[in-house]
């Protein structure tokens, strides 16, 4: 094996892994090439019905930003070219239709190719239920064949302009403004291109292999992600033996059939060709149906065990010959018996078109983002230099902005406040503004309530109080014994022990107060921590990170925008372990910031015990890892690097609900594989492992914050909140996914 094959094995730290490739998109689905848009599967709208009518909006908003000029005809170019005629490129090109624009859409096959493909008499269901499909155009429940049936017909009726078969080899900028798309028209020789509006439309209809050219102001891109087959590569792969889609069980009757794969469309084609008398064997590199869907897992397992086919588990084709292939498993080969071959080992992404034309993929690294990273992690540095009040460059003594800190005290009335207060300030005003735009973004109650305690917590007991309520009392001369007379203390309640080591210690005379009050105080400090904190995580598992923590606020809200990118894979769920680092270093720092404060043992026994523990613990962890690597970080590994891999709170949080938390994540049988659950995970979690086998997301196989994004995002409604079955479900986590459908 190759140096970089054992390093992609061993090091699995990567938020590609377990989600699917995807170009760049604006809000409004336009590429990083103004003026084309990417819609449909290729734009993760991997539902039927939800790439209808995302192609459908599309195409009314570039409808928008035609106007009133778009073309009626002459030589002027097209408004709007569709590529591919897929859900979303025929949903774009009805409500270009209504519009009354100059379109057309270029499909290199037919219209529907991909459903049109599928296995005979295969189910196909119009989800989720409560979307209403664009243009009126009917879907319902039914088989391959009756749905193509009617939405050939409902084309014919509705006249669209559909050219086909062409493929689009080249996308150029138009000199003159808008594009030149360039389509090679079918090997067959038929010129399929209607009279274009306009005239728009060039080419040579003598020419077998002619190559059309279309003038055109937008260009709407509903290709989907099936590129290519991917192929195994290996010896006899080219043979007329072997195929790549299973179109009728049929075609295989009475042969000996080996089937490549271990997800769903490998399980699916073996059980059903199982069932029309084939000799059967499915050949998988795991040595179980992990990937597969639990009902279509429990059901090939059976008729295993009935001897209705044959499995060879951890084996992978090596060499494919006119009577038998050969299978290895590890140093061992394996020679079967063999008229045909399936194989289901996915397709691959579009890459070189998409390259070719100038489309950057999401989360690919240029001088633009590099740029925006570190202009982030500065900002992010020198923000938390004034709040927590170090004089580090450039506001350290004889440094350019030296002067920043002293111009910032300010006397407010009832207290003076300096740079600390101000980024308190900031930071509270970033939850509350990008709070209430997640707020809107997602729609459902549970995504309402949340952002409502997010933004409600962080203005009343991380700043209102301790910041403003409290000074402003004392200022009046209220006669306060104890609590309010010393707002910051607040913090106890708000952040607690290890998060915050000042929540359980205080000491005699710190802040002029008395014993008692120091007492009182880290008495509500072990209270919170070790009483409340537990009682909270049985009911709630750890949502103190999504629903009430200030550094979850900032995370949930303002890196809202990159929760996308945080990393996956083996190594990360090791990694997570350095917060149980952190954990354990909190409690010896405790005990000497105790002991130094409360003078158990005498002032020489531990020279400068408190400065010691609280210099390099805090500076170490509350400065560099909480404040600003932690955030510094969000455009590039998301927004909970601290939480996840460092935050102690969190792996204190974690021990309790491993075993007691009762919250989990539960999933339904109508997962389809999408990823969109696993790519918006902010904690990295492979939750569409999970969801495909039906196992329970609990917080003893993960560190689920139960936010409940997954939910929110799943097109197919698979998963809920519901109760943990501590009666069964224990154990490891899923071994971590590298794709969302590994078939292969």
């Amino acid at each position: 094996m190759k140096l970089a094959d054992i390093l992609k094995v061993s090091f699995e730290f990567s938020s590609k892994l377990g989600v699917r490739e995807s170009p760049q998109v604006s809000s409004d689905y336009q590429s990083n090439i103004p003026g084309l848009y990417v819609v449909g599967d290729l734009a993760d709208a991997p539902i039927i019905k939800v790439a209808l009518n995302q192609g459908y909006d599309v195409a009314q908003e570039v409808v928008s930003k035609l106007g009133v000029g778009h073309s009626a005809g002459g030589e002027a170019p097209l408004d709007v070219v569709v590529v591919g005629a897929g859900p979303a490129g025929i949903g774009a090109a009805l409500a270009l239709r209504e519009a009354g624009v100059s379109y057309v859409v270029i499909e290199k096959e037919r219209p529907f190719n991909t459903i049109q493909n599928f296995p005979k008499a295969k189910r196909i269901f119009s989800e989720p239920r409560s979307l209403l499909s664009r243009g009126n155009f009917w879907f319902e429940d039914a088989s391959k064949e009756i749905l193509v049936s009617r939405w050939d017909e409902a084309l014919e009726k509705k006249e669209l302009r559909i050219h086909q078969p062409e493929a689009v080899v080249d996308i150029d900028k138009d000199p003159g403004g808008g594009f030149v798309v360039h389509a090679k028209v079918g090997a067959d020789g038929r010129l399929a291109v209607a009279e274009a509006a306009g005239g728009s439309v060039q080419g040579n209809s003598n020419e077998a292999h002619a190559t059309n050219r279309y003038r055109t102001r937008y260009v709407i891109l509903a290709i989907g992600r099936r590129g290519a087959v991917r192929r195994l590569n290996i010896p006899g792969e080219r043979l007329e033996k072997v195929d790549y889609a299973l179109k009728d069980p049929e075609d295989y009757r009475g042969q000996r059939l080996l089937v490549v794969g271990g997800g769903d469309s490998a399980v699916e084609a073996a059980m059903a060709c199982a069932k029309s008398d084939s000799d059967v064997t499915i050949s998988y590199r795991q040595n179980d149906f992990i990937r597969a869907k639990a009902d279509n897992r429990t059901q090939i397992m059976k008729m295993i065990a009935e001897d209705k086919l044959k499995a060879e588990f951890n084996t992978i084709p090596a060499k494919i010959e006119e009577r038998h292939v050969l299978l290895k498993r590890g140093a061992q080969e394996i020679e079967v018996e063999n008229d045909r071959v399936l194989i289901f080992a996915g397709t691959e992404l579009p890459s070189g078109f998409l390259k070719k034309v100038g489309i950057r993929m999401a989360g690919a690294m240029d001088i633009a983002r590099l740029t925006w990273i570190l202009s982030f992690a500065l900002i992010t540095y020198l923000f938390y230099v004034l709040k927590q009040k170090k004089a580090y460059w450039p506001f350290g003594s004889g440094d350019l902005l030296a002067a920043v800190p002293k111009a910032l005290e300010v006397d407010l009335g009832f207290r003076t406040v300096g740079p600390s207060f101000w980024g308190t300030v900031i930071y509270a005003l970033l939850i509350l503004v990008f709070g209430l735009r997640a707020y809107r973004k997602y729609p459902s109650v549970t995504q309402k309530r949340r952002y409502k305690w997010l933004i409600l917590f962080q203005w009343v007991f991380l700043f209102g109080i301790p910041e403003i309520l409290g000074p402003a009392v004392i200022k009046l001369g209220v006669e306060l014994p104890g609590l309010l007379a010393r707002p910051w203390k607040f913090y106890a309640i708000s952040v607690p022990w290890p998060l915050s080591i000042w929540s359980v210690a205080d000491g005699p005379g710190w802040g002029g107060a008395t014993a008692f009050t120091a007492g009182l105080w880290v008495a509500i400090g072990i209270l919170v921590s070790f009483v409340a904190v537990p009682l909270y995580v049985r009911s709630q598992g750890l949502r103190f990170c999504s629903y009430l923590c200030g550094c979850g606020g900032l995370a949930e809200t303002v890196g809202d925008y990159w929760r996308h990118l945080a990393p996956r894979g083996r190594t990360s769920y090791r990694a997570e372990w350095f917060g149980r680092v952190v954990l354990l270093l909190a409690i010896p720092v405790t005990l000497l910031i105790i002991n130094d404060a409360w003078g158990f043992f005498a002032k020489g026994a531990l020279y400068n015990a408190k400065e010691f523990a609280r210099s390099w613990y805090g500076l170490v962890v509350d400065f560099w890892l909480a404040s600003v690597v932690g955030v510094a970080l969000y455009p590039y590994l998301g927004s909970r690097v601290w939480c996840r891999f460092i935050c102690p709170l969190r792996a204190y949080m974690e021990l309790w609900a491993k075993r007691w938390a009762r919250l989990t994540i539960k999933a339904n049988s109508k997962c389809i594989g999408c990823g969109e659950c696993t790519r918006y995970c902010q904690m990295g979690i492979q939750v569409q492992s999970f969801a495909q086998a039906r196992v329970d997301l609990d917080n003893s196989k993960s560190s689920c914050i139960q936010c409940g994004i997954c939910v929110q995002v799943c097109p197919m409604e698979v998963l809920s909140l519901g109760d943990r079955d501590f009666g069964h479900g224990k154990g490891a986590r899923l071994a971590p996914a590298t794709g969302p459908r590994d078939s292969a």
